[in-house]
């Protein structure tokens, strides 16, 4: 007699960082539940799998994957998935002083807080911005990588789900200006700094200091800063110091973190760098060298996105 396959168990979970002040994040997989929910911010829910209707403002909205739902704060919805079967789907919660935060920075003229519609299309490129933000949210990535994609999510946010809203852009002077001084600080101080304060030094706002820094060197700043991480990890390991200290002192959360990072960027393990056939024995330090150290710039060059290694 052959065992039916158990259901996935429903799993609700809530995240935020202390780099994100005014996010929240809510994973909902495999629920099969009617939702009552008052928001206390401006939410904009992803389906991955979950379709149903969701009785808002007097109105039934059909929901399924690819359609954003957008409920304003202090407002109820009820969520039914369709017959009752399970599905799966993301919740971004902003705050409202973070929402039109964002509507300052990126918006030539004033915008009000409000969406557009309660349900709407969002392009391949909005869902792929949910996507790495929702995945970057743990405890591998830096301030500085959730700050970025965080940024990089609110531009498509406002522009495809905000009324009023435009792709206007502010002007580039001072932020192409300052985008030296912000590289200057990445390799002095850049292991651990976060984006709000790399663009508080130059006297940019967060989203000016991503925009012109990825644009003058192709990539964003915290793209940059990993690079920095991986060329310092490189030298101290030919140095002989061990993996795991490697991990600590270059800012990953521990040594299997420092792993998935170096070999994506390298191809290889850390211990396959050191160790690897035909190294040349430095006699100096009794090191094996596999190759010459690279310099920041040439580790940053590798991870533009156009580099095999920087995809």
């Amino acid at each position: 007699m052959t065992t039916p396959a158990r259901s996935p168990e429903e799993y609700i979970g809530y995240r935020r960082s202390a780099a994100l002040s005014g996010l929240e994040v809510i994973d909902a997989y495999h629920t099969p539940r009617d939702w009552r929910v008052i928001s206390e911010g401006y939410a904009v829910v992803v389906p991955q799998t979950w379709r149903g209707e969701v009785l808002y403002r007097g109105l039934s909205h059909a929901v399924e994957p690819g359609v954003a739902f957008c409920n304003h704060p202090e407002e109820s919805l009820v969520a039914k998935p369709h017959g009752s079967q399970p599905g799966s789907f993301n919740v971004l919660v902003v705050s409202p002083g973070l929402l039109q935060e964002w509507l300052s920075e990126q918006q030539a003229r004033p915008v009000r807080a409000q969406f557009s519609a309660a349900t709407k299309p969002m392009s391949k490129g909005l869902i792929a911005k949910f996507r790495r933000l929702f995945a970057a949210l743990d405890p591998g990535s830096s301030d500085m990588e959730l700050q970025s994609d965080a940024l990089e999510l609110s531009q498509s946010l406002t522009e495809e789900l905000i009324a009023g809203a435009s792709d206007a852009k502010l002007g580039e002077g001072p932020a192409i200006r300052g985008t030296a001084r912000m590289r200057e600080c990445l390799h002095e101080e850049g292991l651990d700094i976060d984006l709000e304060t790399l663009a508080s030094k130059v006297g940019l706002s967060r989203f000016q200091a991503l925009r012109a820094f990825k644009r003058r060197y192709g990539l964003p700043p915290h793209a940059y800063q990993l690079c920095l991480r991986i060329s310092r990890a490189r030298h101290m390991l030919l140095a002989g110091a061990p993996p795991a200290d490697v991990a600590v002192q270059c800012g990953f959360v521990d040594q299997s973190h420092l792993n998935r990072h170096f070999k994506r960027h390298t191809g290889v393990t850390p211990m396959q760098y050191v160790n690897a056939d035909g190294a040349s024995r430095h006699k100096s330090s009794g090191v094996y060298r596999v190759c010459p150290p690279v310099s920041e710039d040439a580790t940053a060059a590798l991870a533009r996105p156009d580099s095999p290694r920087g995809r």
